[in-house]
Parts: structure tokens; sequence; C-alpha cells
């Protein structure tokens, strides 16, 4: 593809992909970590890890071509949770490089120039784990990370799923470093009324506008229909596009995250929500300022394939 991902976002929205690892797990490749720990608090190991880059290269080579089918314009590698930490943790730390670029090389592969190829970067966990003062530790995580996605050839970043927005800041710092474009999306839970060290969405997404991202925005825990009031307050706050990767989980009033809800991970189709939601979302999409769309935990292609039909729907007419 001829086009960058600052060209594709002029003309936007842009079409991203869907959620790898769960539904990676749902098909038998991917272990949700639900037998070895306690699921969502980062304290043990192997929980939704990226391993099947090499282990089941064709696995996840066919769920690119999925995505790339239902009309994503963007596919990701798999390298969420890729950071040498997450990964010693989970035992394969030595396999962090390989982990890495047969990812890229994968998405690569399948996207055959007709989409652009972005490497995700997730938080550490170590924050979570052991405080803040852990930070300067996690930076030199994502920053070699972030080396290797760059040498692998990634056309530009996805920042996903981080709690707090000092991690985030630390990770838009190491994309600038490495000179590549960033998209940039924190996750809120419990509730989308701020992140866990406390900023409200809307200084959240100056933040992020102001440490180079080109689009800002939130992904996961919330499913489309909650997480629209999070993006209105960001899209009050900034410029530059809005970008949302909702998962396909319902939440309560009481806790607006999924992955805080007694269904995850391991009985989560019965908070399932429906691609309807999905269509409308894109529908709405001009209109709430969105520029970049996609799924995130619980989107398989049907999802990414609503979105479509939903921008399609939203499309100018032209006399």
């Amino acid at each position: 593809m001829t086009f960058t991902i600052n060209d594709l976002l002029k003309s936007g929205p842009v079409l991203g992909d869907g959620g790898y690892l769960i539904e990676l797990e749902r098909r038998g490749y991917v272990d949700s970590g639900s037998g070895r720990e306690k699921v969502g608090t980062g304290r043990g190991s192997g929980q939704f890890t990226p391993e099947v880059a090499i282990e089941h290269p064709d696995a996840l080579r066919e769920l690119h071509g999925e995505f790339l089918r239902a009309g994503s314009q963007v596919l990701q590698a798999l390298t969420f949770f890729g950071t040498r930490e997450k990964l010693t943790r989970a035992g394969y730390g030595a396999e962090t490089e390989s982990i890495n670029s047969a990812a890229v090389r994968l998405a690569k592969e399948a996207a055959n120039g007709k989409a652009l190829v972005a490497g995700s970067v997730s938080r550490t966990q170590l924050v979570e784990r052991e405080g803040m003062e852990s930070l300067s530790k996690a930076r030199d995580h994502i920053a070699e990370q972030i080396r290797l996605l760059k040498s692998a050839g990634v056309d530009f970043l996805i920042l996903e799923t981080f709690f707090h927005l000092a991690e985030m800041k630390a990770a838009l710092k190491c994309s600038a470093a490495n000179g590549l474009p960033a998209v940039a999306t924190m996750s809120f839970r419990p509730l989308i009324t701020q992140c866990t060290d406390g900023h409200t969405p809307e200084e959240c997404a100056r933040a992020m506008a102001d440490l180079g991202a080109i689009a800002v925005g939130a992904n996961c825990e919330q499913d489309p229909r909650r997480m629209v009031p999070l993006l209105r307050k960001m899209r009050s706050a900034v410029e530059v596009p809005l970008a949302a990767q909702p998962a396909a989980f319902r939440s309560t009033e009481q806790c607006h995250s999924f992955t805080r809800q007694p269904a995850f991970p391991d009985d989560l189709e019965t908070i399932q929500v429906s691609r309807s939601y999905f269509k409308e979302f894109a529908k709405a999409a001009r209109t709430e300022g969105i520029g970049y769309i996609g799924g995130c935990c619980g989107c398989n292609a049907a999802y990414i394939r609503a979105l479509a039909v939903g921008l399609g729907e939203n499309m100018p007419t032209h006399a």
C-alpha cells in the first residue's frame, strides 16, 4: 500500500481490525491463564500472551486473512503483551525477538500491500504489580519492543490498553524517539470517569495529543454504546481524530469494564453483545469525530464486517 496512516486518516474513518488473543483462545491456540493465575491482576504468568506467532503461525495467518476480507485497512501484528517482561513471566522471554518479528512478518504477508501493518504495544503490567516506582523499567521494556517493531518494518504503532496515563506517556515518547507515528488509546476501569492513575478522559486525550499521537481515544473494556460518552469527553478536549476499538462484551452500571465481570475470562459468551452494536457505532463515526475505528476483545471478522457496513451506509453522497 502506497498510502500512510496519516493519508488514510485525512480521508477517514479508517477501518481497523478486531481482537486477536481472545478469538485465538476460543479456537484453542492461546491460553486464557485461568488455570494458573487470578486473571486480570497481572500477578501470574501466561495470560493471553502472543507466542502463537511462532507456535501456530497458520492460525494467526488465517485470522489476519479473515479481517482483511471483512474490509480492514489496517492489520495489527499480534504483538500485544509482547514485551520481554510479560513474555518472561510466561516462559518466553528468550523468544521476545522472534515472537515480535514473526508477528510482523505474518501480518505483512497477509496484508500483501492491501492494508497497512501496525505494531501493537500495550502496557507491561509492571506498574500494576509494583507501583509507579517501576515506571522506568516499564519504559525500558516498551522501548525495546518498539525498536523491534520498527526493525521488523511496521507502518505505525497502536499503543493500546494502557490503564496508567504515565505509562502511556512513556510509550509515546519511545514512539517519537523511533520516528514511528502512533495511534494512542487508553483503557478505563472500573469506570469510564478516570484512568487508573486518576486522570479524566479529557486530560488523557490532551496529554496524548500533546505528545504527538496522530489519533487518540479508547479501546477495550467497554462495548460501543458505553464507550460513546467517554469518546465525547475526549473529543471536547482535542483537535486530532479520535480512535475507538471497543470490546464486544457487556458491562454493568456499577462496573464499566468487562474484565472485571465474573464472566471473564472463560464465560465471556454470556456477556457477548451483537454485531448490530458495531454497525450502529460505525454509522455514527463521522458525527462522533472518530477517525480510526476497529474492534478489540470479542470482535471477530463478523464484527469488522458490521463496522464496514455501517461506515458504508454513512458515506456522503455526491451529485
